[in-house]
């Protein structure tokens, strides 16, 4: 998929001329590529005084860049981007630096021929999404420093000395899901009930991994154990508040655990066995009563009834209440029809809100 590219509209035939018009781009007004412009739109978004913080504040191009990237989700309505909380460069002396030409020539990510694999291929063996992006990002920006590439090859070594501590590790990656595209999606309000589970899943697979790697001979495993934070409150609350297999849209019903909250329970026993209850009502009354031929009824007047035909009329208990009389019947009504048919009117409305919300938005 090509990546879109920005640039000032007063430039487009620049940019045609040295790049050609096959890339996917987007047109800006030159006022976004201006520095105080950039500046203003970075420090409005991370509420601070200067980049210094970011130790970016020197790079103009890169401050025009980021700034300009921001306007562009602005006028794209991406608005919701709460999650972008820092701003980097990636830096120089660290990394050996490959133009696309030279990760293309020695077939770092994709081969040259259709029938040739690259290094990608070969080495990639990671078990979830984020640890193939991380793969691909080591392998297209190698580190200079030995002390870092030594660290990683110390961490290779006591995973092939440790096969219990590596078996451990794969068994709890597996667990894992998108962390990252799943975050991503909490902090933009697009986050759906199965991937909050995902996200608990995840989260009780990251204790173990925490804990051996705190219990590591490896120091920078050691490092990495006390980094994770296993968010205990989080996980829990999700693990109290969500079922355990819940639909992917929200709008499909049956998100809350049951027991979460009790309203929200008794809503949910009337619209899942309310003939049900009803029948044991009835059932109930003609037991106690004797009126053999007792029957619940509706009407749109005064709801649910009990109709007890006029043979029966001396067996009606005193605090039934009489609201209908029929040519051959009368018809009452009770305290607990009252209530029933309260918590009906409730999950009704409820339900015709949520319909009328989901169908204009």
């Amino acid at each position: 998929m090509p990546k879109e590219v920005l640039y000032d509209r007063a430039r487009k035939n620049d940019f045609e001329k040295y790049f050609g018009s096959k890339y996917c781009t987007f047109e800006l007004d030159d006022w976004v590529f201006t520095e105080q412009t950039a500046l203003q739109k970075l420090l409005g978004h991370f509420k601070t005084k200067s980049l210094k913080g970011f130790g970016v504040e020197h790079l103009k191009n890169g401050v025009i860049a980021s700034g300009a990237i921001m306007q562009y989700l602005e006028i794209t309505q991406h608005t919701q981007i709460n999650h972008i909380t820092a701003l980097s460069r990636i830096e120089e002396d660290k990394f050996v630096r490959m133009d696309r030409f030279t990760i293309r020539s020695l077939e770092l990510v994709a081969p040259m021929q259709e029938d040739g694999s690259s290094l990608l291929n070969v080495i990639d063996r990671t078990v979830t999404a984020m640890g193939g992006r991380m793969l691909r990002r080591w392998l297209v920006f190698p580190l200079k420093d030995v002390k870092p590439i030594n660290e990683r090859l110390d961490i290779v070594e006591y995973f092939f000395k440790e096969p219990e501590f590596r078996q451990l590790l794969d068994d709890q990656l597996h667990r894992i899901s998108d962390l990252e595209r799943i975050i991503s999606k909490v902090a933009v309000g697009r986050v759906s009930p199965r991937e909050v589970v995902q996200l608990k899943n995840a989260l009780e697979a990251i204790k173990p991994i925490k804990v051996a790697c705190q219990h590591a001979t490896n120091e920078a495993l050691k490092r990495v154990g006390e980094q994770l934070n296993v968010c205990e409150t989080l996980k829990d609350r999700i693990a109290r508040e969500i079922q355990p297999d819940p639909p992917q849209l929200v709008n499909k019903g049956d998100v809350i655990a049951d027991g979460f909250n009790a309203e929200l329970d008794d809503l949910r026993a009337i619209s899942r066995h309310g003939k049900d209850y009803l029948l044991k009502i009835q059932e109930r009354e003609i037991e106690k009563t004797g009126i053999s031929s007792l029957k619940v009824g509706y009407n749109n007047v005064f709801g649910y009834y009990l109709e007890v035909r006029n043979t029966f009329k001396d067996k009606v208990p005193e605090e039934w209440i009489r609201k209908q009389t029929l040519a051959q019947a009368e018809r009452y009504i009770t305290q607990e029809l009252k209530e029933y048919e309260e918590k009906f009117s409730v999950l009704m409305r409820r339900f015709l809100y949520w319909k009328h919300n989901s169908s204009t938005n």
